[in-house]
């Protein structure tokens, strides 16, 4: 993901939306790009909840969260791992 930054409290709410706007569309085919997608939402979500106490984008974060853990878990499975 090119506009995925280890520190997205260096952007404005509106980069922060552009980012996410960027990154929704792309095809992901494998789990674990969709897994480092939801990683990248959730991180998006929360930072925009830290900033404006928004419990919507709290839970949004939260619920990408769930999304990234049970893509990986499921990706850990097919592997032969433990869920």
């Amino acid at each position: 993901m090119s506009e995925n930054r280890p520190d997205l409290s260096t952007l404005t709410g509106p980069q922060l939306v552009r980012a996410f706007l960027a990154e929704f569309d792309k095809p992901r085919t494998s789990p674990a790009e969709r897994a480092a997608f939801f990683d990248f939402k959730a991180r998006v979500f929360a930072a925009i909840a830290e900033r404006g106490a928004n419990p919507d984008a709290a839970r949004a974060a939260a619920r990408a969260r769930v999304a990234r853990d049970r893509l990986l878990a499921q990706t850990d499975t097919a592997n032969g791992g433990e869920a």
